[in-house]
């Protein structure tokens, strides 16, 4: 079964769901292996976060990295189903630490 995993990405640096110029970068995963990968152009696309996380479900991701997020965004993503990792909770994380990208922006 595939997993998709997208990270919000600014440059080179993780970023929040809130900065202005960021792209997406979705990873399909199967059994810890990337067998696949998007980048989406995502800057100036939403015009609220409701509609990011229905563009976000349509491509059926589970799991978003983000560099931080505020609790009340937290709490709509993880009710409708999506994981939430950070910064601060991302350090162990094997693809994650596959990438190679600059300290995030806080």
């Amino acid at each position: 079964m595939i997993e998709r995993k997208a990270f919000f990405i600014s440059g080179e640096r993780l970023t929040s769901i809130e900065h202005k110029k960021k792209i997406l970068v979705i990873f399909d995963m199967s059994q810890d292996v990337v067998v696949g990968v998007e980048t989406v152009d995502i800057e100036d696309k939403f015009v609220s976060t409701e509609e990011l996380l229905l563009f976000l479900q349509k491509k059926y991701i589970r799991v978003i990295y983000v560099s931080e997020i505020d609790s009340k965004t937290e709490n709509l993503f993880l009710d409708s189903g999506l994981v939430v990792k950070t910064s601060l909770t991302i350090k162990n994380d094997k693809l994650f630490n596959s990438l190679y990208l600059s300290p995030p922006i806080f």
